[in-house]
């Protein structure tokens, strides 16, 4: 009996860590990254963070739900990679990330957000329709964007380590704290608009092009409001 008590716990324990490790060698090499000297250090430990809290969430999901996820994580966290390798080797970037390396003297801050801006703007929607049909894309468009109550929780962490940042400071006094929620909600309406774009690659390509096109432009001003005001 004692026996078969210690196999289930040991069991459970494995199945527990073998979920949260699900995408180790993404984990491994986030780390690599994040401990080089190149501008990619920034965003990794950003990246590396957000996908731990995610496998988090992840865990607590059907398992069809996490095979879906973990499929397309498998595809989108390389595209960071590859901008990455690019970069060091002084390959051509992709347009979406060539502002994040143009300059080497920016604030960390300052790289993560366009970090982000990045490699969910320039890099999710792409991911989506390479990996998965319209169908399956359609089916598991909600839970894919529920993965977001996740990063709320690491955004709420990470948060606080802004206080040195005088402007970001200046704008949580001036909205009351309102701006943490205003950036929850960017990042989501990011998000929809990524997986809008994907199914509209399916159903209209000439018209996934143009918002394409459109979203450049935004980024672009993205970047630069970063470059402005996250001092």
């Amino acid at each position: 009996m004692k026996f078969l008590l210690v196999l289930v716990i040991s069991s459970i324990s494995f199945k527990s860590f073998a979920q949260q490790r699900y995408n180790a060698a993404l984990l491994d090499t986030l780390e690599q990254i994040a401990a080089t000297s190149t501008p990619g250090r920034h965003f990794a430990k950003l990246y590396l963070n957000a996908i731990e809290s995610t496998n988090k969430f992840a865990g607590k999901q059907p398992e069809n739900v996490r095979r879906f996820v973990f499929g397309f994580e498998s595809y989108f966290a390389p595209e960071f990679f590859s901008s990455n390798k690019k970069f060091i080797s002084q390959l051509p970037l992709e347009i979406c990330w060539q502002r994040y390396y143009t300059d080497t003297g920016l604030n960390e801050l300052q790289y993560q957000f366009m970090g982000m801006n990045a490699h969910i703007n320039g890099d999710m929607w792409r991911a989506l329709k390479d990996k998965y049909s319209y169908d399956s894309i359609k089916k598991y468009k909600q839970p894919l964007l529920e993965f977001q109550q996740s990063l709320d929780v690491f955004f709420d962490s990470l948060y606080l380590t802004t206080n040195q940042y005088k402007n970001i400071r200046r704008l949580h006094f001036l909205t009351l704290g309102l701006d943490k929620l205003l950036i929850k909600k960017m990042i989501l309406h990011w998000r929809i608009r990524q997986v809008r774009l994907a199914l509209l690659w399916f159903t209209n390509p000439e018209k996934c092009a143009r918002k394409e096109r459109r979203l450049k432009n935004k980024m672009q001003q993205y970047d630069q409001l970063a470059l402005r005001w996250v001092k």
